[in-house]
């Protein structure tokens, strides 16, 4: 049984009535818009045994360093630690946090997948320590609210550019995308799941549009600067199908429909932001 096998069986095994959540987010259909790659880009394809040129390699090493998850990134396993402090110290109920317990599950096959794709590329980065440098990832959690949101807002964004890689020229990336992209959305079922709790009374709702100010903003602006000046060349290696403007206003569209739906205004797009 090879190592991925082995790892579905485990996920198959793991199976709940609720867990995994992206299975009620997908039951009727594809939940996220799909990203069309421009007219007339070149089709790059490049496969792990393949020579890459320089540019295209340092890109694609660039977008692996934001995105983290790797096992021999000391500082995405210490992320995982406070994820279990938090679970631990803030979770109401015991179903809570069996649910975090799947989560780490499953970002800790996410960095499996990522360090085997980062060992193809380059041996001594996999093995570096790259601190999360988004701000969004050291906001303080101080309440089970700050926890939701943070799995609510940020692990959607991760499952957006896993959408998008599904047409990514980097072979390895394209043929783990759409399992990225599922978990992830489940991550962010999971988030969402707490916040409608939350909101059942008036005390947590409050409390919820409070802290919307402090976590709408940052995850508007985990997709980086609308004028980018790499977001071109990753277009144009294929490694990317669309700018960061384009993405986000993609992902806004989807996150504040579901804030809607709990009651919750989303706030200003503008407001408490650093990168437009």
């Amino acid at each position: 049984m090879s190592e991925m096998d082995a790892i579905r069986e485990a996920e198959e095994r793991g199976r709940t009535e609720i867990w995994p959540l992206w299975r009620r987010a997908y039951a009727q259909g594809d939940p996220l818009p799909a990203f069309t790659p421009s007219p007339g880009r070149p089709a790059h394809r490049f496969d792990e045994t393949d020579p890459l040129p320089e540019e295209y390699k340092s890109l694609l090493l660039k977008m692996l360093r934001h995105e983290g998850e790797r096992a021999g990134n000391k500082s995405f396993l210490g992320f995982m630690a406070t994820c279990l402090d938090i679970a631990e110290s803030l979770f109401p109920t015991r179903e809570a946090r069996l649910l975090k317990a799947e989560y780490l599950a499953e970002e800790l096959k996410h960095a499996i997948m990522f360090h085997r794709l980062a060992v193809g590329l380059d041996r001594d980065f996999a093995l570096r320590d790259v601190p999360y440098a988004h701000y969004a990832f050291h906001l303080p959690r101080e309440s089970w609210a700050d926890d939701a949101f943070f799995h609510f807002f940020v692990d959607l964004n991760g499952a957006f550019h896993a959408r998008d890689w599904r047409e990514s020229s980097y072979v390895p990336l394209a043929k783990m995308a759409a399992t990225v992209e599922r978990d992830e959305v489940g991550h962010s079922e999971m988030g969402y799941l707490f916040l409608t709790e939350i909101c059942q009374d008036a005390g947590g709702r409050a409390l919820a549009r409070r802290l919307l100010d402090k976590w709408y903003p940052a995850a508007l602006d985990m997709f980086g600067r609308s004028d980018s000046t790499n977001a071109p060349k990753f277009i144009a290696w294929g490694l990317k199908s669309v700018g960061n403007a384009e993405i986000r206003q993609a992902y806004k569209g989807y996150v504040d429909a579901k804030l809607v739906a709990l009651g919750l205004e989303p706030p200003d797009e503008r407001l408490n932001r650093r990168f437009l």
